[in-house]
């Protein structure tokens, strides 16, 4: 073998031009599904456990009703459910929240993750420095405040060796930390890790800073569900053996009951894999990420498979020309397995050297895409754990990408050099076809393989169309409010630690002295923004129909964006009020003021069909049964970038929804961006002037918000990769149309010069070449319209505003294709009408 490959090594090494063109074409076709299944493999196919996956699940209690009504778990329920069983060998517990991490300027805001001591081994990590919690620091209301750092974290503070041991501030307080977590550990989401981990000890302090609930917050509180749950199964136990003993486990919740949720209903435990991109609280799964996901993996399959459709035709043309070296060798009594694996050893090499130049031009791509993702995710103040280097998995697929490519382009050729005739062939001259009389046949070998090219690119070109037409569109919505001359700064007055009552006062402070900054029209505060990082939503009913309904049937009412808001939110984002009147000063300042609301045009309409909904009344489905009295009503806007997600609105004034995290809406004099920059300068001064304790988390131009929601990039990433896979493709198709045109064109120059020299006119031999070139171009985009028709209905649940059958995007992809495929013909057609009969007979 190691013979084989040497001369396999000398061989192309004598043909420099052929080897540079066949590693570079599979370069780039490995590096691009190297890169993708990367990035699949980082997202999907890689488990956030570490330590036997298989075995860990997470643990859910639903309702037995029609709404299921999921809720996490309670500390004497996990204390419960730890107790010794069939089922689980341990049980951890963890909650998430957000938090400042940080001191003044330097504070940003990230997920921060509260774990019983036992979440670490659970999963089965160690740490990278330091160590974890233990059960003193879990135990509820320890209040000892102690964290473990994250990796990441600990790699931006350039890993000093007197890091443990160290304080960082989290919401203002001041935390020891133990330990630091290993390289790569996610936690339970491999998107999103958390800067800091700290024990269930410290979680009624920390939340009681974020929200004012006093003793609700504490995790003794029988009532207090707080917790999610995650369990290593015994060994020997899976899903389906676990299943039927989970009702052994509901009586021990039930014998836990408060008498307050005795009558709430029976309730069930579920389990489930863990998600590895959710932290949802009930039970989830990966199928909205999946298919797309997979989708662009065969995309990047299908540029693999045209390179080596390409290289197909490149080692048919070389081995046509290596026939006379081959009947040799055969003549001479080598056995046509050893010419075969000769053969193979060069298409190996070739393959090989494809991969490690692919290799490289995969994590490349993939240090991109991670730098944009996580630009896409700082732009909300996030930072993103997702590392995409090549590990053992990505390396056996890359190696196994260059074994396929070696079988798909390297066996035929090779099978089909061997079948030759002796006798025959070493007459021949080297470069002849023992078929160059006569034109190949319409369906022959090489034209079914640029055929089939040319239909390939046809998809991918136009699906890189389709994600581009639907980024345009998405782009282009009528947003129903207008951005230009807006600027958001985000603020959390739970960093600071301020109380409610401390923290209503600063706001209305803040909101003033911003009102009064020359070059302001008009600004407000809102707890939601359109095209904001968070949403929530509320259900509304006619107070006269929002009565109670049970608890094994859905609630009534109508699900909207909810927000509460100051008086000038609407003229400071620019949406028309329609009907009524805005919230007044003393609605948005005092709880005490009676209930109002405004709703929008589509709330309205749903909410009273048959008649005017202004001075109605409506209250929530669920929750306090205050009725409030709709005093506004606003036109319609749009809060996501997806076509007909149009949602209905509530607002209510801001007193009677108070969240310390809330957006500073600012409207400047001029809607130009230049200008509208040149102020936010002075507004940050404003802003630190209000309150200098007061961290602010993003201050931004209102359309860059837009321009970066993350269903935009994801839009503007199709884009730029299926264009990517289609302009390779397109390349590649173009390359083998003109390889297998100039190739037949030079082993049928006998003929050529034949036809010319009996009284053919060039353009004869032209249109005989050109005809040919056209019919296999047609047929090849027709079977590339049907494939396309077929892949766009797959995408158009992805794309915003573009039919499965777009004819723009269609017809477009179509005349480029067809264009650049037709110039592949004509130029060895051109060359054919030059061939000078004289030289032509005279070389036979």
């Amino acid at each position: 073998m190691f013979s084989d490959l040497r001369y396999a090594f000398r061989s192309l090494a004598k043909s420099p031009g052929f080897t540079v063109v066949a590693i570079v074409t599979l370069a780039v076709a490995i590096g691009v599904n190297t890169a993708i299944f990367s990035l699949v493999n980082g997202l999907l196919l890689r488990s956030a456990i570490p330590n036997k996956p298989a075995e860990v699940v997470n643990i859910f209690t639903a309702r037995k009703a029609t709404s299921r009504d999921y809720r996490q778990f309670s500390h004497a329920e996990f204390t419960a459910l730890r107790e010794a069983n069939p089922i689980f060998s341990d049980i951890a517990a963890f909650n998430f929240t957000l938090a400042g991490i940080g001191r003044d300027e330097a504070m940003r805001r990230s997920f921060v993750f509260s774990v019983s001591q036992n979440f670490f081994s659970l999963i089965g990590v160690q740490p990278a420095a330091g160590r974890f919690f233990n059960s003193a620091e879990s135990q509820p209301n320890a209040n000892i405040s102690v964290a473990v750092a994250g990796y990441p974290l600990w790699q931006r503070m350039g890993k000093r060796p007197d890091f443990v041991g160290s304080t960082i501030y989290v919401n203002g307080q001041p935390f020891t930390i133990i330990g630091v977590t290993p390289r790569g550990f996610t936690g339970v989401n491999l998107m999103l890790a958390p800067d800091v981990w700290l024990p269930l000890g410290v979680y009624s302090q920390l939340t009681n800073l974020i929200a004012d609930n006093g003793p609700s917050n504490d995790l003794v509180r029988p009532t207090n569900y707080a917790l999610n749950l995650m369990g290593r199964l015994n060994p020997g136990v899976d899903l389906q053996s676990a299943e039927p003993q989970l009702p052994m486990l509901v009586r021990r919740l039930d014998a836990l009951q408060a008498p307050e949720t005795a009558t709430a209903g029976a309730r069930e435990l579920q389990i489930q894999k863990p998600s590895a991109l959710s932290l949802s609280t009930e039970p989830q799964n990966d199928y909205a990420v999946t298919p797309l996901a997979w989708l662009v993996l065969c995309m990047a399959a299908v540029v693999l498979l045209i390179a080596c459709l390409n290289l197909v035709n490149m080692l048919l043309a070389r081995g046509t020309a290596r026939t006379k070296e081959i009947a040799i060798r055969l003549s001479l009594g080598a056995p046509r397995w050893r010419i075969i694996r000769q053969l193979l050893a060069e298409g190996l090499l070739l393959a090989l050297g494809g991969g490690a130049l692919g290799l490289l031009l995969a994590q490349w791509s993939n240090d991109l895409l991670t730098g944009s993702l996580n630009s896409a995710f700082r732009a909300m103040n996030f930072s993103i754990a997702l590392e995409l280097r090549p590990d053992a998995t990505v390396l056996g697929a890359t190696l196994l990408f260059c074994l396929l490519a070696t079988l798909i382009f390297s066996l035929g050729p090779a099978l089909k050099s061997v079948r030759i005739d002796l006798v025959h062939d070493l007459k021949q001259q080297a470069g002849e076809s023992a078929t160059s009389g006569r034109w190949n046949k319409f369906f022959s070998a090489r034209h079914c393989l640029v055929m089939a090219q040319i239909s390939l690119s046809l998809v991918l070109l136009f699906c890189g169309g389709l994600f581009f037409r639907g980024a345009l569109n998405a782009a282009s919505l009528n947003l129903g409010f207008n951005p230009a001359g807006r600027v958001v700064a985000e603020i959390d007055y739970a960093l600071t630690r301020a109380p409610e009552t401390l923290a209503r006062q600063k706001m209305s402070a803040l909101l003033t002295r911003v009102q009064e900054q020359p070059g302001v029209r008009s600004g407000a505060l809102a707890t939601i923004l359109p095209y904001g990082s968070f949403n929530n939503s509320q259900a509304i009913a006619p107070a006269e129909a929002a009565t109670s309904t049970g608890t094994n049937t859905q609630k009534p009412g109508i699900d909207g964006v909810f927000s509460a808001i100051t008086s000038d939110y609407f003229e400071a984002i620019g949406v028309p009020l329609l009907f009524g009147r805005k919230f007044t000063t003393a609605e948005v300042e005092n709880r005490q003021a009676p209930s109002v609301a405004i709703i929008d045009a589509r709330m309205a309409t749903m909410l009273f069909p048959n008649g005017d909904a202004l001075g109605r009344r409506i209250r929530y489905t669920s929750g306090t049964r205050t009725e409030m009295e709709i005093v506004g009503i606003v036109s319609n806007h749009r809060q996501r970038p997806r076509v007909g997600d149009m949602k209905p609105r509530l607002y209510v004034p801001l007193a009677q929804n108070y969240s310390p995290n809330v957006s500073v809406v600012v409207r400047f004099a001029t809607d130009n961006a230049q200008a509208t920059a040149s102020d936010m300068a002075e507004l940050r001064k404003t802003l630190r002037a209000a309150d200098p304790d007061l961290p602010v988390l993003r201050l931004a131009l209102f359309t860059d918000l837009i321009d970066g929601h993350i269903e935009l990039w994801v839009a503007r990433l199709g884009a730029v990769m299926f264009g990517a896979f289609g302009g390779i493709a397109l390349l590649l198709a173009v390359v083998g149309v003109y390889g297998v045109k100039a190739y037949a064109v030079a082993q049928r120059t006998r003929e050529i010069g034949i036809h010319m020299a009996l009284g053919a006119m060039p353009r004869n031999v032209f249109a005989l070449i050109m005809k040919q070139g056209v019919l296999q171009v047609a047929f090849a985009l027709v079977t590339g319209v049907i494939l396309s028709l077929l892949i766009g209905k797959a995408l158009s649940s992805f794309l915003v505003g573009v039919s499965p059958g777009d004819p723009i995007v269609l017809g477009t992809v179509i005349a480029i294709l067809a264009s650049a495929a037709l110039l592949a013909c004509y130029l060895p057609a051109r060359r054919a009408t030059k061939v000078n009969p004289i030289e032509a007979l005279r070389a036979e």
